[in-house]
């Protein structure tokens, strides 16, 4: 039975709950294993602390409070540093075990494939208020999320919310530390394990995304995530389906429409997404407005 890393980075988040879960049923599997948390600088050191406290308490799990913060891609090679086993398997902070099986699920794929991605979903219900875009928006991505379907194109579908890789394939293609913020570093990521033919499964073993930040707040980690996207344009290329509808709008020349909607309506389509009741194709021409003013400054 492989031995497992248990490697989760966190920011500003007690995940104290999923540690819990995930060191109860590694005990029960009887299997040799580590989990290690990764704090990046939380300025809430409060909640980092408490964390921290709570995680050192438990048989196998330990707790790394870093001074400076290094950002999503170069905490996660950090924990991949530090880790001792052959099996790594990487779970953001922000999230809750479904079922009592999700450890078993991995660690009966591990054998067989390089890279395992259990998926994720998100609560049925609006977990909180002011949360109306980020969790409409994941709902219906949620309705793309099943293995079946990411399964005709694993690489593209990698996320690193949740999965299991092989330490030697992992410290081969590592997360690119030039990406500053949130988002894309995944698409890159993926792109790597598809140039080196890694192989790669999608099984159904999610976890409960459960940190859905308010509408403000993911307007400014959309903003970032293509910032990081248009910087690393070359290397992401046709990796991207937002690269892809820009460069179409540009073949037919319809970019101008573009600063001409937003300089009409873009204050009404900031306080729409911000508001109870976000329309999801606004939200869709932000991320191109966002795009085109980028590269018309460039």
């Amino acid at each position: 039975m492989a031995s497992l890393s248990i490697l989760i980075p966190t920011y500003n988040w007690d995940c104290e709950l999923l540690v819990n879960s995930l060191q109860s049923q590694c005990s029960s599997l009887g299997i040799e294993y580590e989990i290690i948390v990764a704090d990046d600088c939380s300025p809430d050191r409060f909640k980092a602390n408490a964390c921290k406290n709570a995680v050192e308490k438990l048989t196998n799990c330990s707790f790394i409070q870093l001074e400076k913060n290094i950002g999503r891609a170069a905490i996660r090679n950090l924990l991949a540093d530090k880790s001792q086993y052959q099996k790594l398997l990487f779970l953001d902070c922000d999230a809750a075990v479904e079922n009592d099986k999700f450890i078993r699920r991995y660690i009966d794929k591990a054998e067989q494939y390089s890279v395992v991605c259990g998926g994720l979903r998100h609560p049925d219900s609006q977990p909180y208020p002011c949360v109306e875009l980020r969790y409409k928006y994941e709902k219906r991505a949620d309705k793309k999320r099943l293995a079946e379907i990411r399964n005709k194109e694993p690489y593209s579908q990698f996320t690193p919310f949740s999965f299991l890789i092989d330490r030697d394939i992992f410290m081969q293609i590592r997360f690119c530390e030039t990406f500053v913020g949130y988002g894309y570093e995944d698409v890159l990521f993926g792109l790597a394990l598809k140039e080196k033919n890694v192989s790669i499964i999608h099984i159904n073993n999610p976890l409960i995304h459960i940190g859905i930040e308010e509408n403000s707040i993911f307007l400014e980690k959309t903003r970032q995530s293509i910032h990081n996207l248009y910087n690393h344009k070359e290397d992401i290329n046709n990796g991207s389906t937002l690269l892809k509808q820009y460069r179409r709008i540009k073949k037919w020349h319809l970019d101008w429409t573009i600063t001409v909607v937003d300089k009409i309506f873009g204050k009404l389509i900031i306080k729409n997404l911000q508001g109870h009741h976000p329309n999801l194709t606004l939200f869709s021409f932000y991320k191109l407005s966002i795009i085109h003013f980028l590269h018309k400054n460039q």
